[in-house]
């Protein structure tokens, strides 16, 4: 079994500033070259992010509940890739993203849409 190296990492979308001055958290997973972005509901006032070490600093209650949820799905991620590695079948980051959301991925939606296509010729 071949493995490859997901990454997990977290930028502000600068062009979306909110009145408050803050910017939302986009989470972006890049596996085998292809990216997925998503948003991660969290918005930060950009002076406090840190992005080379990926926290909100200096320690708040305001900037722990942003690392606390970023280390939340960070983790869900990790466990939507190593389940789809168990199953040993190819996949990209949208079956990770979609994994993590708990949608099907493209392999489960093939084999669902035979059978529903079966059943309703029958």
């Amino acid at each position: 079994m071949k493995t490859h190296k997901l990454n997990i990492l977290y930028v502000l979308k600068k062009n979306k500033t909110r009145i408050n001055g803050t910017l939302p958290l986009q989470c972006r997973v890049t596996y085998l070259g292809k990216r997925k972005q998503f948003a991660t509901g969290q918005f930060i006032n950009p002076n406090y992010w840190y992005s080379k070490y990926q926290l909100a600093k200096p320690p708040n209650d305001e900037n722990n509940h942003i690392n606390t949820q970023l280390s939340l799905i960070k983790s869900k991620i990790n466990r939507a890739f190593l389940l789809l590695q168990v199953k040993d079948d190819e996949f990209s980051a949208a079956d990770v993203y979609n994994q993590f959301v708990g949608k099907r991925t493209a392999s489960e939606r093939i084999l669902l849409d035979a059978f529903d296509y079966h059943i309703n010729r029958i």
